[in-house]
C-alpha cells in the first residue's frame, strides 16, 4: 500500500508531465486549473484519487465533468510503482515502465512520440541494462530488420515511424519468442479495440486513429514482465 500511494502521487505529476510538455506549457510553476473555468484548484481538489471520486469527476465551482484521464493515470501507476518493487530487477521495471507510462499518455494526449522523454529515458535504460549485463538477443534484432524491411515494403501506413523507433530500443532486450508475444499481443488488442470503437460509434466515422503505444507497452508488460 506504502509503493501505491506514493505511485499515486508521482502518477499526478506523470500525467501532468506529459499533457504539458509536448505544448511547452510550464510544468512546475504553473498551478493546476480547471479546464473549464479556468480557476485555480484547491489543494483538496488534487489529491490522486480521492478528489476525483469525492467531487464525482466534476469542477467544485462550474460543475462541469473534467477528464478521467488523471484518475485512470494515478491508478495505473501507483500499480506499476508498485509492481516494480516487488520485482528483482526493480529499477529496470521501474524505469521502463515508467517511460512506456510517459509516452503512451503523451500518444494517448497528441498521437506523437515525445522525443524529449523517449530519448534520456531509453538512453539510461540503454545504460542500466549494459551495466546490469543483461543480455542482447542478436537473432531478434536481425528479425526485427527482417519485420522493419516487410513493413517499408508492404505496409508502408500501417504502423508509424515513432513506433518502430520505440521497438527497436526494445528488441534487443527481447528473445525471439517475447518479441512474437509483443507484436501479437499489441496488434490483436489494438484489433480488437479499433472494431469495438468502429461499431460503437458514429457510422460516419470511416477512420479511427488509435495510439498504438499504449497497446505496445501492454504487449511488453506481459511479454517481459508477467
Amino acid at each position: 500500500m506504502y509503493y501505491f500511494i506514493i505511485g499515486s502521487c508521482l502518477g499526478s505529476f506523470l500525467c501532468v508531465l506529459a499533457e504539458r510538455l509536448p505544448i511547452h506549457q510550464p510544468i512546475v510553476i504553473s498551478r493546476s486549473k480547471c479546464n473549464h473555468c479556468q480557476r485555480c484548484l484547491h489543494f483538496w481538489e488534487m489529491i490522486p484519487l480521492f478528489s476525483a471520486l469525492l467531487l464525482k469527476f466534476r469542477c467544485h465551482s462550474c460543475q462541469q465533468k473534467f477528464s478521467t484521464s488523471y484518475f485512470w493515470g494515478e491508478l495505473i501507476y501507483g500499480i506499476i510503482f508498485w509492481f516494480s518493487f516487488t520485482q528483482e530487477k526493480k529499477w529496470i521495471t521501474l524505469l521502463w515502465l515508467t517511460s512506456c507510462f510517459l509516452l503512451s499518455l503523451v500518444d494517448i494526449y497528441y498521437l506523437l512520440l515525445e522525443v524529449k522523454l523517449f530519448y534520456p529515458t531509453h538512453l539510461a535504460l540503454t545504460i542500466l541494462m549494459l551495466k546490469s549485463q543483461q543480455p542482447i538477443y542478436w537473432i531478434s534484432i536481425v528479425c526485427f530488420l527482417l519485420i522493419c524491411l516487410i513493413i517499408l515494403l508492404f505496409f508502408r501506413n500501417s504502423i508509424g515511424l515513432g513506433d518502430l523507433i520505440i521497438l527497436a530500443f526494445w528488441v534487443p532486450w527481447l528473445t525471439p519468442i517475447q518479441l512474437a508475444e509483443l507484436l501479437f499481443l499489441s496488434s490483436s488488442s489494438a484489433l480488437i479495440i479499433y472494431t469495438i470503437l468502429f461499431f460503437t460509434g458514429k457510422r460516419s466515422i470511416k477512420i479511427i486513429k488509435l495510439p498504438f503505444i499504449p497497446f505496445l507497452s501492454l504487449g511488453l508488460f506481459i511479454s517481459y514482465f508477467i
